[in-house]
This record gives structure tokens, C-alpha cells and sequence, in this order.
């Protein structure tokens, strides 16, 4: 019994470090941050399976255990923060625990039913797979947050960056069109359920019951948008209206042409480079400030919403991409050609 409760506190212990991991990494260089957040999460739920008694995990559990709660001592100590001392204290009991408990979890002496072993295998399997999709998540991490944006371009400030001061979460992503920035705008400003829709994949939308179709022109009545717009993400229907009428963003500033910024989503901003080509940036703000609810949804965030939030996007710009570059295709190849050319 001992040993299944220890289990579970190392399992939800490896979770918390999912908040821990996306704190730190605003904070530390990627090519320390990332290889402490894989040891400590992935080490801690590893050891906790380990406890629980399932097979693979059963044996070494303890020192992996150990070697994971230093890798979350250096961790919290890259990230500094006087707050996350009581992750320390937390890391200090489970290790009091470990040195009181001891032992490997006893395995049953009766052979299992088989219908207890098929569960059994299924367990050990959803394991192994949890603990990978977890290393995966935390290794991909350092790449999709920034994907498609340079260095400089990571620490250039952006409109709307002072609508945020000081908020230590950043997501950056970014693609080159080769089509102006007045152009990459009239697909931009469209953006919207009940305009444009948002360029990506939205066969996935409509499979949760989202009545979106990305448009394949521009339309002139959606071509204005202003400070206080909302942006719809669903129909005011949707699921019944159980989550009210109004489900999107608003627009907390815009400069029409160039850039706006949704609130609660992040900026949109097209930065032209030369005449015919031009950068299109979507930067999300957030606090990234040690808290328990950071705590309790971190997990969410790094293992569905931060992945999906990166799919769904990405699928978005390379959208508008797509669309601007061929409309200018249309308007070279209908270009009359003078002599010169």
C-alpha cells in the first residue's frame, strides 16, 4: 500500500514539472533546460510506475527516482525563483520517503487471471506510450514555440508587445510569403468563423462540430475589422450555445494594414521585405509567473493544448501562404508584357 501511494505522489510530482519545465525554459539556455526537464518529468512518472508495480519500470525505480529529483533540483535552480522553493521542499519529502520505504513493489505470487494480465499488458503499454509522447513533447518543445522565426527576429520587439509588459511566456511563429504585405493582408483581416475562417485545417474543426469553411477568395465586406471586433472561433450555436454567443477574440489594437492583436490569442503583425515579399509573425504573450493553477493545467498545456495550438497555426500561416502567393501568380502571369521583358 506503501509503495502504491508513494506511486502516485511521484507520478503527480513528474506532472507538476510539465508548469516547471515551461517556466524555466523563459529563463535558462534550451541546451540545459531541455535535458533537466526530460530527466525530472519523465524520471519522476517513470519511478512512480515503477512503484505502482508495473513490470518494465519495477526494478531500478528507486534510483531513477533519485536521479530525477536532481535533475528537478538543478532545474529549480536554473529557474530561480524564491516561489518554486516549495517544489523543493516537495522534491525533499518524496526523497525522505524513498529512503523510509525502500524495496521493490512485491509482485502477487498467484498467477494473474487472464483477463487481470490483458489489463495488466494494457497498462504497461499506455505507460510505456505516455512516457514517450511525454518525451516527445518536452524535446519538441524548444523547436515548435519558435518555428519558422530566427534569433533575432525571437527577441525583436513586435506591436502589441506593450500590451503585455513583462509577461514571461513567448510562443513565435512565423512564415516568409513571397507576395506584398498589402496583399498577405486582405487574406489576414479575413480571419474569423463567420468570414474567412482561419486557412487550416478546418475538416478537424468541422469534426468537433465547427461550421468553418476556409475561403479561397477575397471578400470585399471582410476587409474591415476595428479595435473591439470580435473574431469568432464557433457559430453562436455551437454545442448548443453552452459557452455563449460570443466565443473568440476581440481585437485589442490593429494597425490597419500591418498588424492587430486578439486578446487572448496573440499579435498578428506582416512586415514587408522588399516589394514583393514579406514576413508574416504571430507572437503569443502570457504571464509565465509560478502560480497552482499553472501547476494544475500545465500538463494540458504542454501535452494538448501547446501541440495542437502549434498544428492548428502553423496550418494557418502556411495557409495564408499559400493563398497570397498564388493570387500573385494569377496577377504576374495576367501582367501584360512590354518589350523590355
Amino acid at each position: 500500500m506503501r509503495h502504491r501511494v508513494l506511486g502516485v505522489v511521484l507520478v503527480l510530482h513528474g506532472l507538476a514539472h510539465a508548469a516547471v519545465g515551461v517556466w524555466a525554459a523563459e529563463r535558462g539556455a534550451r541546451w540545459l533546460v531541455t535535458p533537466l526537464w526530460w530527466l525530472a518529468m519523465t524520471g519522476l512518472v517513470a519511478a512512480g510506475f515503477g512503484a505502482l508495480g508495473l513490470a518494465p519500470f519495477r526494478r531500478r525505480w528507486q534510483p531513477t527516482a533519485v536521479v530525477a529529483l536532481l535533475a528537478s533540483l538543478v532545474l529549480l535552480t536554473v529557474d530561480g525563483r524564491t516561489v518554486l522553493l516549495i517544489g523543493m521542499a516537495v522534491g525533499a519529502a518524496v526523497y525522505v520517503a524513498l529512503a523510509r520505504i525502500g524495496g521493490e513493489p512485491a509482485a502477487s505470487a498467484e498467477s494473474p487471471a487472464p483477463r487481470a494480465s490483458a489489463w495488466r499488458r494494457i497498462g504497461t503499454a499506455a505507460a510505456i506510450a505516455s512516457l514517450a509522447y511525454v518525451s516527445l513533447a518536452i524535446v519538441a518543445r524548444p523547436w515548435h514555440v519558435r518555428w519558422g522565426v530566427s534569433d533575432a527576429e525571437r527577441t525583436v520587439p513586435l506591436f502589441g508587445d506593450e500590451l503585455a509588459p513583462g509577461q514571461g511566456y513567448r510562443m513565435d511563429h512565423a512564415v516568409t510569403i513571397d507576395a506584398p504585405a498589402d496583399s498577405v493582408w486582405r487574406w489576414l483581416v479575413q480571419i474569423g468563423q463567420d468570414r474567412g475562417a482561419f486557412y487550416s485545417y478546418d475538416w478537424l474543426e468541422r469534426a468537433v462540430g465547427d461550421d468553418i469553411r476556409n475561403a479561397d477568395a477575397i471578400h470585399a465586406e471582410w476587409q474591415r475589422l476595428e479595435r473591439g471586433d470580435l473574431v469568432r472561433a464557433v457559430q453562436p450555436t455551437y454545442l448548443g450555445g453552452i459557452f455563449g454567443p460570443d466565443v473568440g477574440w476581440r481585437v485589442a489594437a490593429i494597425e490597419p494594414g500591418r498588424a492587430f492583436v486578439l486578446e487572448r490569442w496573440g499579435a498578428f503583425v506582416i512586415r514587408p521585405v522588399g516589394e514583393e515579399r514579406s514576413r508574416l509573425h504571430v507572437r503569443i504573450r502570457g504571464d509565465g509567473r509560478p502560480s497552482m493553477a499553472g501547476l494544475l493545467l500545465g500538463p494540458i498545456d504542454l501535452l494538448v493544448f501547446e501541440p495542437a495550438h502549434f498544428i492548428m497555426e502553423r496550418g494557418m500561416l502556411l495557409g495564408i501562404k499559400a493563398r497570397a502567393e498564388r493570387m500573385m501568380d494569377r496577377a504576374r502571369a495576367s501582367r501584360p508584357i512590354t518589350p523590355m521583358e
